[in-house]
């Protein structure tokens, strides 16, 4: 899958980093690296007219100003094989960019995830993914539930991942030019 996503500043994704890396090492937890930048997404797609939507993100982004989220704890995605989150609290001007993108990206994405869609949009940031089991994920929640998740982080730009099969990467990355 690809997505349009915002990386995290630079102090998050150093923050995420390090937990990933805690959670390999206690926990034997590595899928998360399929997806190896800290980030939150707006839209998850099979497909993207790569041309268009990175057309589409540098004008956005031209006059777009750094805003601040806020992240609450711990979450947890219950599925066959559960994704543990820090989730996103969502502001109004959260929700006015991820719109904005989704009304946008119409016409530019092929079979858009509808979880990502407006009514449904849970914006996390993910932790652990892929290789967890429920034994597991008791243990990692109980390890890290003593850890402060309540982050104030800067949304600084928009970007494109794709998905080459095997691993994903970045292709394209438009940084707010702080409407000056």
């Amino acid at each position: 899958m690809h997505g349009i996503v915002s990386l995290l500043d630079d102090e998050h994704y150093a923050l995420v980093e390090d937990i990933w890396a805690q959670l390999e090492k206690e926990f034997g937890v590595h899928g998360l690296y399929t997806t190896p930048f800290p980030h939150f997404s707006y839209q998850v797609a099979g497909g993207y007219d790569v041309e268009a939507v990175g057309d589409y993100l540098q004008e956005l982004t031209q006059n777009m100003r750094p805003f601040q989220i806020r992240t609450a704890g711990l979450g947890v995605f219950t599925l066959s094989k559960p994704v543990l989150y820090i989730p996103i609290v969502r502001s109004p001007e959260l929700s006015r960019l991820h719109q904005q993108l989704w009304d946008g990206l119409t016409g530019k994405a092929t079979d858009a995830a509808g979880y990502y869609d407006p009514g449904m949009w849970m914006p996390h940031i993910t932790l652990a993914h892929g290789d967890i089991d429920r034994d597991k994920l008791a243990e990692i929640v109980r390890a890290m539930s003593g850890c402060n998740f309540h982050w104030q982080a800067t949304v600084n730009n928009l970007s494109l991942i794709y998905d080459t099969g095997t691993k994903q990467g970045l292709r394209c990355r438009y940084n707010f030019d702080n409407g000056e």
